[in-house]
């Protein structure tokens, strides 16, 4: 009885066995070279962190073979930064697991302004020297400019060539000796005089300026085209 008791859990415990072999093996899902390189770019797009991003992951061979893998796919980028040229490494986590490396192409498209032909150093600019183009960020050096309004009356800093994408840093939007007109800011209260530019100064970047009804000379913070603010 004993014996038979035995043979009996044998043939249950391999039949557990043969039943956990079979649902493990029904469970893998099978991947075409096709449906891996689509797998990609919906993981890519879904990181990509832009709704204006670009995105083209160039497939596989279609002479790949298909793969298996019983748990979920796990996906990286090799280097994190995204970059306009970027590898995506596609990994199964198993025993028998496998990895694979993807290329993708990224390109993160923005409305920015550039100049309408080529432009010397000292130009001021007017609407006629400049548009609105869509470009890619990623090959984009410094702080794009977004507003057409906001370069009218800048200055060049440095030669730039026709289709160029325009930053922040290639311009003065207050140069030195410039009349500029500045803002004293209190609170909810306001009070503008005239000054003048100790030295050049773009969006945002704090400079010197001399009042020239005091004689006084302060550091103020570029706001736009020869305007400068103080916040008390």
């Amino acid at each position: 009885m004993k014996m038979y008791d035995n043979f009996k859990l044998s043939k249950l415990s391999s039949l557990a066995l043969l039943i956990g072999f079979l649902h493990g093996a029904a469970s893998a899902e099978i991947y075409s070279p096709d449906k891996l390189t689509a797998a990609a770019e919906h993981w890519l797009q879904q990181n990509a962190g832009s709704g204006q991003a670009q995105i083209r992951v160039y497939p596989l061979d279609s002479r790949s073979q298909d793969r298996e893998c019983a748990v979920p796919l796990q996906f990286s980028l090799v280097n994190p930064k995204l970059q306009t040229q970027n590898s995506i490494k596609v990994l199964c986590e198993t025993d028998s697991g496998w990895q694979l490396y993807l290329s993708a192409k990224v390109s993160q498209m923005q409305e920015v302004v550039v100049s309408r032909r080529q432009l010397a150093p000292g130009v001021i600019l007017n609407k006629e020297m400049i548009q609105m183009e869509s470009r890619d960020q990623l090959y984009s050096r410094g702080a794009v400019v977004t507003d057409l309004a906001l370069l009218d009356g800048a200055r060049t800093k440095k030669s730039l060539s026709r289709g160029q994408i325009l930053t922040l840093q290639d311009l003065c939007l207050v140069c030195k000796g410039d009349m500029v007109t500045i803002e004293v800011i209190s609170g909810s209260l306001s009070v503008a005089t005239s000054g003048k530019a100790l030295s050049d100064g773009s969006l945002g970047d704090n400079i010197q300026v001399q009042n020239l009804n005091s004689g006084r000379k302060v550091q103020a913070s570029v706001t736009a085209v020869k305007r400068v603010a103080i916040n008390l």
